[in-house]
């Protein structure tokens, strides 16, 4: 088992912070290929973009997927490398609208 608990860390993206539970960690363990990561500022700057060509808000923990992809393209996951279309779920129910600006803080336009 390579499962590590860690102590709570400080991160924008506050609702990924949870335990896995008993029946995730095995799913996770047998299926998940490869797991990427984003710095906060790679997430705040999927925020502004969504928020800029979308014209939606999303909260940070459902901008990681697309920071991911948008920080590191399809060559960092030789899996994607053919692929012309990889769906990415965002979420913004979680979302404090008067902090969007704290969020969006130091990132530049995306177009």
């Amino acid at each position: 088992e390579l499962l590590t608990n860690l102590d709570k860390t400080q991160t924008i993206a506050d609702g990924l912070q949870a335990r896995l539970g008993d029946q995730t960690w095995p799913v996770v363990r047998d299926l998940v290929d490869e797991v990427v990561t984003v710095t906060e500022q790679e997430i705040r700057q999927a925020m502004r973009a969504v928020y800029e060509q979308l014209k939606v808000a999303v909260e940070p923990s459902g901008a990681v997927g697309l920071a991911a992809v948008m920080a590191r393209g399809w060559g960092s996951c030789p899996r994607l490398a053919g692929c012309r279309r990889v769906g990415v779920i965002l979420c913004g129910g979680n979302v404090d609208v008067a902090r969007l600006p704290e969020f969006m803080e130091g990132t530049r336009t995306t177009y």
